[in-house]
C-alpha cells in the first residue's frame, strides 16, 4: 500500500518513497500531511485531485480512446 504527501504550500500530491523525508520534492517546504492510498483514490475520483497540462497548467482532459 502506497501513501502520499500533500505540500499545502504548493498544492501538489506526490507518492512516499522508501528514502522520504518530510518535505515536498517540487518546493521543498515542509507544510503537508500524508494521504492515505484510500483518501487519495476517492479524492482522485470525485474531482478533488488531478492532472495538471503541463503545457497549460490547467487540469489534464482526459484522453479519448
Amino acid at each position: 500500500m502506497v501513501d502520499y504527501y500533500r505540500c499545502i504550500t504548493c498544492r501538489k500530491i506526490f507518492p512516499l518513497l522508501d528514502n522520504f523525508e518530510k518535505k515536498c520534492v517540487s518546493c521543498g517546504g515542509t507544510n503537508g500531511e500524508i494521504v492515505s492510498e484510500e483518501h487519495f483514490k476517492a479524492g482522485f475520483e470525485a474531482g478533488a485531485y488531478f492532472n495538471i497540462d503541463p503545457r497549460t497548467g490547467d487540469p489534464a482532459k482526459k484522453k479519448r480512446g
